[in-house]
């Protein structure tokens, strides 16, 4: 049985949602920018915005527009 290959953005939301259940941002917390986030994670700004918007729904992320995305409090 082959294993399903993994999607950048799968990768990048899994490694958000623990960095942030594992405190590493608090509430409140505003995380680096998504042009910071796409180069720390070598993927495009379109595939962090995707996994911030998963996020979002999952309630991990709030976006303030013009402000940035943040940790809710």
């Amino acid at each position: 049985m082959r294993r399903r290959h993994e999607l950048p953005s799968e990768r990048v939301t899994a490694d958000l949602r623990r960095r942030i259940r594992d405190g590493e941002w608090h509430p409140g917390d505003q995380l680096p920018s998504v042009s910071d986030l796409a180069e720390h994670y070598g993927v495009s700004r379109a595939t962090i915005q995707k996994v911030v918007h998963t996020l979002v729904g999952e309630g991990l992320l709030a976006v303030r527009h013009g402000w940035g995305t943040f940790v809710p409090e």
